[in-house]
């Protein structure tokens, strides 16, 4: 993981320990105010005369793990040395509150600020444990994980890799070498789509750079092209897209290129937002998921839910869920429909499709069959908003480079695509005309826009087939 991203993961997790720290202080108050009466101790001042600690708590606390580099390195869970540091930190803000109490002569009770110093280190370190597991999840490993490619010297790569600190090599996947003296730019292409690469390391140390630059340049051409993220090691300066930075990974300067113009800290709050609103929606159209579920199941045969392997991140499968809108069997039905296909391009849409059902015309119209891939917005699979992911045997047929730009950024529920009148756009290169005007201009803001154009769309079905 690069400077940078850690950098925008440490202030992310810095925020979430701020806010523990002050509804720790919050509850300490409560706790200590209810047992008042029973202990026989004085009533507390009243709260405003303790509103000034929420802040001064809220900052003490991570400043004080901060500087025990609590953030510095990850470690699994259950790990005893991460809960004395929690303890440590506790101790030391609480130490620190009390010495502020002291210099500006305020009365607020110490019990209050020993409390919210204990129950601010608890939640601390049960989001630190619940963090740690999730990240040892293997739905972790295989969606989450950044996949890297290596490509230079095999043994100068194998040194590159041992000069990376934990914290470096956390989140990463590591796909192995590529040679790029010894093998060809059509088998990188390959590697790229067969392991859905995110990061492509070039590792300029070894005899003569490891290979010549008429070597090295269509590789980190079809990198920019397909919008996979790109490190190099300083030492030979190719041209590059826009989105190129300087960054450092095993102590050494990099040149980096993101795919996305965004910047970590932003899409770590959209991720965060896409989890919050998927479980919120989920559970608010639970009744409805539930009608939805026996409808289809009670007008024809099949399953409830049709599943479906599409391209993700980079072009990582994954098991796309939604609503089965056809009969059963529809899929084996496909290759005898292909000479009616109305999208000029690789994907195939057709408005009077004879394999649908009657419901699952009004679902489909409607986008109500999407509904079940809010679980894979939890499962980090999906975003909210993002290129529709489209199937596997589709994007085997992309015709050029650019088309799967698309795919580096994960997909989503809707798009630019979608409240533009969906599939009244005939043009494939329409299409990711609007996917990639997406990409280049992505902001929080942005995605509002579009989730709000989203509901008039589907409530008045607007390009629904």
């Amino acid at each position: 993981m690069l400077t940078r991203v850690r950098q925008a993961r440490t202030r992310l997790l810095q925020g979430i320990d701020a806010a523990l720290f002050a509804l720790a202080l919050g509850g300490a108050y409560a706790l200590r105010g209810a047992l008042a009466g029973v202990l026989g101790r004085p009533s507390l001042e009243p709260p405003g005369e303790y509103l000034w600690l929420f802040p001064a708590i809220a900052l003490a606390g991570p400043f004080v793990l901060a500087r025990l580099r609590f953030y510095a390195e990850p470690l699994p869970p259950l790990h005893f040395r991460r809960l004395g540091t929690v303890a440590r930190a506790a101790l030391l803000t609480v130490l620190a509150l009390v010495l502020l109490l002291f210099i500006a002569r305020e009365q607020s009770a110490r019990s209050v600020i020993v409390l919210g110093g204990v129950f601010g280190g608890a939640l601390v370190w049960v989001r630190d444990e619940c963090t740690a597991r999730l990240a040892a999840t293997r739905l972790a490993r295989e969606q989450w994980a950044r996949r890297v490619l290596w490509v230079g010297e095999p043994a100068q790569n194998a040194l590159l890799r041992a000069a990376l600190t934990p914290a470096e090599r956390a989140g990463l996947a590591d796909l192995g070498d590529f040679d790029p003296a010894a093998r060809s730019a059509e088998e990188f292409a390959a590697l790229l789509h067969g392991q859905a690469v995110n990061v492509v390391v070039v590792n300029l140390a070894g005899a003569a750079a490891c290979a010549p630059p008429a070597r090295l340049r269509p590789l980190l051409e079809l990198c920019g092209r397909e919008g996979v993220s790109l490190v190099v090691r300083l030492g030979f300066l190719p041209v590059l897209p826009p989105g190129l930075q300087i960054d450092r990974l095993a102590g050494e300067a990099v040149l980096h290129y993101r795919a996305q113009a965004a910047a970590p800290a932003g899409l770590l709050v959209k991720r965060l937002a896409d989890l919050g609103a998927a479980a919120a929606l989920l559970v608010a159209l639970s009744p409805l998921l539930a009608l939805i579920a026996a409808v289809v199941a009670a007008t024809s045969r099949g399953p409830v839910l049709f599943r479906q392997q599409r391209a993700g991140l980079n072009g990582r499968p994954f098991t796309l869920f939604k609503f089965r809108t056809m009969r059963a069997g529809a899929e084996r039905e496909r290759d005898a429909l292909a000479a009616r296909n109305e999208m000029r391009g690789p994907v195939f849409k057709l408005a009077a499709d004879p394999r649908l059902t009657p419901p699952g015309r009004f679902l489909r119209r409607h986008g109500l069959d999407e509904l079940p891939q809010l679980w894979n917005v939890l499962r980090g699979e999906m975003s909210l908003v993002g290129p529709r992911p489209l199937p596997l045997y589709e994007v085997s047929r992309f015709e050029r480079s650019a088309h799967r730009r698309r795919l580096s950024v994960r997909p989503g529920l809707t798009c630019l695509w979608q409240v533009s009148g969906r599939n009244d756009i005939a043009d494939f290169d329409e299409w990711v005309r609007l996917d990639l005007a997406y990409i280049d201009n992505w902001s929080l803001l942005l995605d509002a826009k579009i989730l709000l154009a989203t509901l008039p769309a589907i409530l008045l079905g607007k390009g629904g087939r």
